[in-house]
């Protein structure tokens, strides 16, 4: 059965979700963000779903927050049998899906109910999750609370990282969506309602949660490492300026005594290690300040990173850098 639908998304995780619709339904329609400043240049950019929907030759509109009544104009007239929602970045009120015959499906990037709201691949990495997926839903009021139609499991391997992980549940996503969207639009699956007891919320990331906390375990840094990459990043002090890091392992090695942030190695050769509350990290992968991203060890070469340094400022009163 081939259908008539509205694609509504903006970022990359949508794109296979578009292209695989695009391969079998007729869009009549691909509702986006509107551009934003990006690159180094901060030009106006496109989102991804955009770029996709010009290369695939469908017609687009951007939509921002305020423009709900223009989105509502350009969906009513199109008879579409079905709204198609992945990764918009908008709320949709209830009269925007009743513009289409079997209202909006919503692909999730996890297995609701946990993980709802913004951020479901980041939070679940953060949290130590060993295992996620993603979830076809019928949208209704409130935020990722709709029946669902459908789930994929998939395993967070232990070095994932948020656009690894992003990657294998956009193409997860559009496998689902294209496995059940005829069957929903046809009436023959009947959607189960979510178990609100189980819920958890996946808020939006703040910068701030990108400081790193060396009283933490190396695992839960580790973690925040992976989960962060891109935005916000993750940082902390060292010399007066902040580094950026972007890439860590746990060791497998135990300091007990040391206090959290000092660095226990800085050898040009076998690499960078700092202590952290439990545990010791690798750092593998750092930035300076408008610098290119370098290995950790690099800063042992020419930067004077010795061992005793502190890293970040710490719950005892050290200061930034400060070496003991």
């Amino acid at each position: 059965m081939r259908l008539r639908l509205a694609f509504l998304g903006s970022p990359e995780f949508a794109v296979p979700s578009l292209q695989g619709l695009a391969s079998r339904h007729e869009v009549a329609l691909v509702v986006t963000q509107p551009e934003r400043p990006g690159g180094r240049g901060l030009l106006p950019t496109p989102t991804a779903v955009h770029e996709a929907a010009t290369a695939l030759h469908l017609p687009v509109v951007t939509v921002a927050r305020h423009g709900r009544q223009q989105l509502e104009d350009s969906l009513r007239p199109l008879a579409l049998d079905v709204l198609v929602v992945v990764a918009f970045g908008q709320i949709l009120r209830q009269s925007t899906w009743e513009t289409a015959r079997r209202g909006a499906l919503n692909v999730h990037a996890s297995l609701l109910p946990r993980w709802r709201g913004v951020a479901p691949i980041e939070r679940a990495l953060l949290a130590g999750d060993t295992s996620t997926g993603v979830s076809l839903m019928v949208i209704e009021a409130g935020v990722d609370t709709g029946p669902v139609l459908a789930r994929q499991a998939l395993l967070i391997e232990p070095e994932s990282t948020r656009a690894e992980l992003t990657a294998r549940l956009a193409a997860a996503g559009a496998a689902l969506l294209l496995e059940h969207v005829e069957a929903y639009v046809a009436g023959s699956l009947v959607p189960e309602p979510q178990d609100a007891t189980a819920a958890t919320y996946a808020s939006a990331l703040r910068k701030e949660e990108g400081r790193i906390d060396w009283g933490a375990s190396a695992a839960q840094i580790a973690r925040q490492v992976r989960a962060f990459a891109g935005w916000p990043g993750t940082t902390t002090e060292w010399a007066g300026v902040a580094l950026k890091v972007h890439a860590v392992r746990v060791a497998n090695s135990t300091l007990p005594g040391v206090a959290p942030g000092t660095v226990v190695l800085a050898d040009p050769r076998r690499g960078v290690q700092v202590a952290c509350g439990e545990g010791v990290l690798d750092l593998l992968e750092v930035q300076l300040p408008g610098k290119a991203r370098v290995p950790a060890r690099t800063l042992v070469q020419g930067r004077g990173l010795v061992p005793g340094q502190r890293l970040g400022m710490q719950s005892n009163g050290a200061r930034r850098g400060e070496s003991t």
